[in-house]
């Protein structure tokens, strides 16, 4: 069987439409791509957006991790699932082990994605520290049929305020209907003593659930969920398998899981912890980073087949936030946020080298030994 000769690591920047939440704004998609190429001469891509605030990980990390860890692990036939270090390094995990499997797949001419059930429908999402700029893009959102909206506070209590009270006004009888939801996401933006009362508040505007309202271990969230009214979604205190099984052992309705290829480390991580979600009654949605290329999202398609449907998606957002993509085509959405399978080998989309070279660099290539 042919094995991993060759690994390029590039890191790659492609100006975004801009985007806020309580932890960054975002002008630039700041990413690691990566291309293995078999000994036969068969490549396969794979890309991981490391955030410092999310796993602790960065470009430069992530670069070090895949020379030193994973690509030496990779050329000795098994990619660990989390190494024995003090540090996170599933970022540049989800990188390395996508790309492996895009390139085997390739090889065979299998194709990675499988039908996608037509109740996963991506959410809308919003949050701009211009209420109108919400309202605009929530209007824009309804017109395409998206019917569950995700809204990001944290940008400053008169703003936050606003910004759910205009979202309500416009939604507010869909939830009560029970046609749309919303959920918020914090970001962290909260001190844990405040987190109750503050959840409380968000009862009036309809939200469903408040997504990582502080950052804080995986026990230390379930402990919170306990004092509020609202279910909480751990993002940021979900990293590893054992933060799932810490969460299952604390609670299971009071808190439900955000699941992301990045943060999880890649599609086999990522399909272990939907299968625990699953197995363990608890509610989970299958999310992105803000900025993903068409290489994750097609990589977040290739996961929505393999697993039972999430009660929320987020992704597959393309060009409705960035000014331009690497892939060919460049994944998108449908009406009402439903997403179609990729007929391609591999995941399904190619890379345009073209693209490549004008967004990216490229930081090392390494040979297998």
């Amino acid at each position: 069987m042919p094995k991993p000769a060759k690994l390029e690591i590039l890191h790659s920047a492609i100006p975004m439409r801009s985007f806020e939440h309580a932890a960054a704004t975002r002008d630039l998609a700041e990413a690691v791509i990566v291309h293995i190429t078999r000994s036969d001469g068969q490549g396969g891509w794979g890309e991981t957006l490391p955030r410092s605030y999310v796993t602790g990980e960065t470009t430069q990390s992530v670069t070090r991790d895949i020379e030193h860890i994973y690509w030496p692990a990779l050329c000795a036939g098994k990619l660990p699932e989390q190494p024995d270090t003090a540090r996170v390094t599933l970022a540049a995990r989800c990188a390395v082990q996508v790309a492996w499997e895009d390139c085997l797949a390739r090889g065979v001419g299998l194709r990675l994605c499988r039908p996608i059930a037509r109740s996963v429908r991506v959410s809308g999402s919003l949050g701009s520290s211009d209420p109108r700029q919400t309202v605009l893009r929530l209007v824009l959102l309804r017109i395409y049929g998206v019917r569950d909206f995700k809204l990001k506070l944290g940008l400053g209590q008169e703003v936050d305020r606003e910004n759910l009270r205009l979202v309500h006004r416009w939604l507010g009888r869909r939830i009560a209907a029970g046609k749309s939801t919303l959920r918020v996401d914090i970001n962290g933006g909260w001190r844990p003593e405040e987190v109750p009362d503050r959840v409380a508040e968000l009862r009036q505007y309809g939200v469903c659930a408040v997504e990582q309202p502080s950052l804080v271990p995986a026990a230390e969230l379930a402990e919170l969920a306990q004092r509020c009214p609202l279910p909480l979604i751990a993002d940021e205190s979900l990293l590893s398998l054992a933060d799932a099984q810490t969460l299952i052992q604390h609670t299971r309705e009071k808190v439900w899981w955000n699941i992301r290829l990045s943060k999880n480390g890649g599609l086999d991580l990522c399909q272990r912890l939907c299968e625990l979600a699953v197995q363990a009654g608890i509610t989970f949605a299958v999310g992105c980073m803000v900025g993903e290329s068409g290489i994750l999202s097609s990589a977040q398609r290739v996961l929505l087949g393999r697993v039972s449907p999430p009660r929320f998606v987020e992704g597959n957002f393309g060009r409705f936030l960035m000014a331009d993509d690497l892939t060919k085509p460049s994944p998108l959405f449908g009406y009402a946020g439903r997403l179609r399978p990729f007929a391609r080998e591999g995941l399904g989309v190619d890379v345009s080298l073209a693209k490549l070279a004008r967004y990216a660099k490229l930081v090392t290539r390494l040979t297998a030994e």
